[in-house]
């Protein structure tokens, strides 16, 4: 089952059901309201969405490839294909882990050492460690609207030093009525990073990872965990600049390539040990990139105007997303004036 979340500007956000290259639509609300609302942290998600079907009758029905291809606001167009509901968008958690995939942590280890002049050994030996079982790197996209969904842009701070896609296999989870996690589905991910500042000094983190605007996207489409094969996942990611290609990675993820014991699950250990999923919450999980765009591959990284094109196998499809300026807001200037 394949599903995705649209916005209609006449009453707001709506459930589909994918169908071939039909769409249909299952009415207000989204995946929160199906799993939570509609009886499905009791019968499962594939159960819940059944009825909703069932229940939608001659519902109309919608044109994929248009829904995917609008960029127009004012039009129907695709968001992310998980959060939550409109009177409480933070019941949608987002994390993330980070050097899950060899490539990553060596490049990653490279830059640091470029930046900094000194060994830092700071990737590799994280690497090492959650190969032989230690604790892996777990961080937090915070704020859940700052994550955008297919077709809709994302942000460059001013102060940026280098920003890069990273695409990641994306996990969602929900707590069924027995107090129980449940895998529900995967869709796509984009990490967008402040690689420069990230390297300069690993401390800088979490500003390399989070700002307003839309700092990570996830999409376009959710397929649900009965029909998903999550161990041998192909991605890709390419970057256009005014419409010709600049960069191009493509790489493999998913359980089979993640080089831990008991793969996506030494990773769900020590995530959900510490960050207890809430009651009537979702968590989506970004699993790390398999593909890293070093200086040598892109030398200034994304800029303004770009647009990066992410490819997952599977059903997921590819998850577009533009690169705009983060408005400067000048809420500053009442502090600096004292």
């Amino acid at each position: 089952m394949k599903l995705l979340q649209f916005i209609d500007p006449q009453d707001g956000q709506h459930l589909g059901l994918v169908e071939g290259d039909r769409v249909i639509d299952l009415g207000s609300g989204g995946l929160h309201e199906a799993y939570y609302e509609g009886g499905g942290d009791e019968v499962g998600l594939v159960a819940a969405v059944e009825r909703l079907r069932n229940r939608a009758g001659d519902a109309r029905r919608l044109d994929l490839s248009q829904l995917l291809a609008s960029r127009d606001a004012s039009s129907l167009h695709l968001t992310k294909p998980v959060s939550g509901p409109s009177y409480n968008p933070h019941a949608l958690k987002v994390w993330l882990a980070g050097v899950t995939h060899e490539v990553s942590a060596k490049l990653r280890e490279i830059e640091a050492q470029q930046a900094t002049g000194a060994a830092v050994n700071v990737y590799d030996q994280k690497y090492k460690e959650v190969s032989s079982g230690g604790r892996p790197e777990l961080f937090s996209k915070g704020e859940p609207d700052t994550v955008r969904g297919h077709g809709q842009a994302v942000t460059r701070p001013a102060d940026t030093v280098r920003l890069v896609p990273e695409t990641e296999l994306v996990s969602v989870y929900g707590m069924n009525r027995g107090g129980q996690l449940e895998r529900l589905g995967y869709t796509g991910g984009n990490d967008v990073t402040d690689n420069g500042i990230e390297a300069d000094n690993p401390l800088n983190l979490p500003q390399a990872k989070n700002w307003s605007g839309g700092c990570a996207s996830l999409g376009p489409l959710l397929v649900t965990a009965d029909e998903y094969d999550d161990g041998d996942v192909t991605v890709s990611c390419e970057i256009l600049r005014d419409g010709q290609r600049v960069g191009f990675k493509e790489g493999k993820t998913g359980r089979d390539n993640l080089n831990m014991p008991n793969s996506l699950l030494h990773l769900e250990r020590h995530l959900f040990r510490r960050i207890q999923l809430e009651a009537r919450s979702l968590l989506a999980f970004y699993w790390g990139t398999p593909i890293v765009f070093s200086e040598a591959d892109l030398s200034d990284g994304v800029q303004i105007g770009d647009v990066m094109r992410l490819a997952f196998s599977g059903g997921i499809g590819q998850l577009e997303n533009a690169v705009v300026a983060l408005e400067e807001t000048g809420q500053l200037a009442g502090l600096e004036d004292k």
